[in-house]
């Protein structure tokens, strides 16, 4: 569970609908809440601020964190606010560092509105930068508690995603998953999905291809089968299993996530597949870029092990550029053919 969790908040009401999930969570273990704003200030303007509506512009700030630890008191939960000034992103992964943040709620969307991206800029950025465990709450979706005072209330889960893949990584996501479900009498859906073996082809595959590919998926079937066998004593009774055959992993987990009506995925950051110089596999940043349901993210990494991570990930991206236009990449892919 988590030993404290960092709320973001920047006045907006799309931002006021996570409370009722802060609430939800909270709620198994008690842990310290602390609500978080950034007043941001435009270091482009050169014309000097106004002293009296910057202070006019705080105090309202603060009323309105003021008002959110009021909610959240109310639901027996509580917290302690802070206000910083500067550029959001930048002055919530300090924090976020600093005080070592076990979670981060947040809305995919604030003040900025809805638009035609799913996740914010300064959401994506604090997401991929911050490091620990993400709640990402879908600021489009109407389960999240849109009704006139739901932010006083506590978000009830009805359809619970959890996806695995066979790694005690993914599985890392059971513990909270299962008290999650439990407490709300949610239906949890532990899913595996089995794919088919990529196949090198210039022409259509061959009859002992094809049955190739089949037996590696019947295999996987049966694998998954007996691994959610011996899962079953760690699951809630109100609790399924179901193993799926498709072509994208994702794919099938979106569809099935709309299909089922599920308001809330929980992923574990990494899976077997993932190495851990990225913060996120390609199946969790498939559900932040392109998901429409509410996330659960567990960060698995140590905390120092994912801030180097990003690090790395910020310096590769920022480097490469670089590389492209000396030749150094170019000669790195060459002396790694010729060896």
């Amino acid at each position: 569970m988590f030993g404290n969790i960092l709320v973001l908040l920047d006045g907006s009401p799309m931002a006021d609908r996570i409370l009722p999930h802060v609430a939800a969570i909270a709620q198994i273990n008690g842990p310290p809440i602390t609500l978080l704003r950034v007043l941001e200030t435009d270091s482009v303007k050169s014309t000097p601020v106004d002293p009296l509506a910057w202070h006019f512009a705080k105090a309202e700030a603060q009323a309105h964190l003021d008002e959110a630890a009021k909610q959240l008191t109310q639901l027996g939960l509580t917290s302690s606010t802070v206000l910083l000034e500067g550029g959001a992103a930048q002055r919530i992964v300090e924090y976020t560092h600093k005080h070592s943040a076990d979670l981060l709620v947040l809305s995919s969307h604030g003040q900025g509105g809805l638009s035609g991206w799913n996740v914010s800029g300064v959401a994506q950025k604090v997401i991929h930068r911050a490091g620990p465990s993400i709640m990402l709450v879908r600021s489009s979706d109407e389960s999240a508690g849109e009704r006139r005072g739901a932010a006083a209330e506590v978000m009830q889960y009805h359809h619970i995603l959890a996806p695995l893949d066979g790694s005690q990584r993914a599985e890392s996501v059971l513990p909270l998953t299962s008290a999650l479900a439990e407490r709300h009498s949610a239906e949890l859906l532990v899913v595996y999905v089995a794919t088919r073996p990529e196949m090198i082809q210039r022409v259509p595959l061959s009859p002992e291809d094809r049955a190739l590919a089949e037996r590696v998926v019947v295999r996987n079937m049966m694998e998954a089968d007996r691994y959610f066998a011996q899962l079953q004593s760690r699951l809630p009774p109100k609790s399924q299993t179901r193993v799926l055959i498709d072509d994208s992993v994702t794919r099938a987990l979106h569809d099935l996530a709309d299909q089922e009506q599920v308001d809330l995925v929980v992923l574990s950051a990494h899976g077997h597949s993932c190495h851990s110089q990225w913060p996120y596999s390609a199946l969790v940043n498939g559900f932040i870029t392109y998901g429409a349901t509410s996330l659960l993210i567990l960060q698995d990494l140590p905390s120092n092990e994912t801030r180097r991570a990003m690090v790395e990930h910020v310096a590769e991206g920022l480097t490469m550029p670089a590389r492209r236009a000396n030749g150094e990449e170019g000669l790195r892919v060459r002396a790694h053919f010729e060896i």
